[in-house]
């Protein structure tokens, strides 16, 4: 029964985050934000919801701030891992060559925000945390360059796209389709892919605890594979859509947003500094974190080919090497 429910809920997911990547695609046209600001900041909360629900539940149910940040920053490596397969299913022309180059804003504000929560972390571990009322001065920070990120990349775009414009006819694909109808796909999408995306979790940690995987590393990382499936299903649908820049922008959206999450988490726990009841392992996995964005930014910039008869580039590569060795040292730790 509980087998029959995994296979039906990801099915589920499948088909909305299929829907769901085609409708940020709509209001991408519609609204002339483009697909890199949709996909940063639209797409990427939508596909995060998940997180930020199981996270809150963690720490308010079960006080256990830890395991939701852990969530968080292990989804962070688990999305960049994410770029490394869509290189493989983009077909001959390489995922990053495909891309926008300006993408690295998005990748390098999100190593901005890494970096804060790191310092933060680690600022709390020698008792140096400064805190207003509850909250932890690193969560306002976070919080702050959040919603300035936002603003920067909506700004950046526009401009992006009028120079684009001055030089190119503008190509339209949903004509017969309003702006209302796109917004209203779009808000019915995300809130199904939360409610699918919240059952898948709980499917998981059912399954981790059936199989007795519940309190080990392996019954994490299912945990955190189920709830990044929306990234993944929306990522490999945009590819397909041909909008290889809906992907990689949703990609590093989600970091970002993810990281906006953790200060959402210091605001709901009420139990002390949240800062310091996170481990200092995951100072390391925010640097590994950064270390994949500044892989992907370099392929960005390169624009590496695909070597003969290998199905990944170089910078697919040390992707995945990155996350297996930062989740093989973090398993250690």
């Amino acid at each position: 029964m509980l087998l029959i429910q995994v296979i039906v809920c990801v099915l589920l997911v499948i088909i909305v985050g299929t829907w769901l990547s085609r409708s940020a695609d709509m209001i991408a046209e519609k609204t002339g934000l483009g697909r890199s600001w949709v996909g940063a900041i639209l797409l990427a909360g939508a596909t995060s919801l998940p997180e930020l629900a199981v996270g809150i539940s963690a720490v308010v149910v079960f006080n256990a701030p830890d395991l939701a940040a852990g969530g968080i920053f292990g989804s962070c490596l688990f999305n960049l891992f994410i770029l490394a397969l869509l290189d493989i299913v983009t077909g001959p022309d390489p995922l990053l060559r495909r891309a926008q180059i300006s993408h690295i804003l998005a990748a390098g504000l999100g190593s901005i925000l890494l970096g804060i929560a790191a310092v933060g972390i680690l600022l709390a571990q020698r008792n140096n945390n400064l805190i207003l009322g509850w909250v932890g001065m690193p969560s306002i920070v976070l919080l702050v360059l959040y919603l300035v990120s936002a603003r920067i990349i909506a700004q950046f775009e526009l401009r992006r796209r009028a120079e684009v414009l001055e030089q190119e006819v503008e190509v339209f694909q949903y004509e017969h389709i309003s702006r209302q109808q796109s917004y209203l796909m779009f808000a019915l999408l995300a809130l199904a892919i939360v409610v699918l995306g919240v059952w898948l979790a709980s499917l998981g940690d059912r399954i981790a605890t059936v199989t007795g995987l519940g309190q080990s590393f392996i019954g994490a990382l299912l945990l955190a594979a189920t709830t990044s499936l929306p990234e993944v299903v929306t990522g490999v649908a945009a590819v397909r859509l041909n909008a290889v820049d809906l992907a990689v922008s949703n990609i590093f959206g989600s970091n970002i947003f993810n990281m906006g999450i953790l200060s959402i988490y210091d605001l709901t726990y009420l139990q002390g500094d949240l800062w310091s009841n996170i481990s200092s392992v995951h100072i390391f996995t925010a640097i590994v974190a950064m270390m994949m964005t500044s892989v992907a930014i370099a392929g960005l910039i390169y624009r590496a080919a695909r070597p003969s008869r290998i199905y990944i580039t170089w910078d697919g590569m040390a992707l995945i090497l990155l996350y297996i060795g930062g989740m093989y040292v973090i398993y250690r730790s």
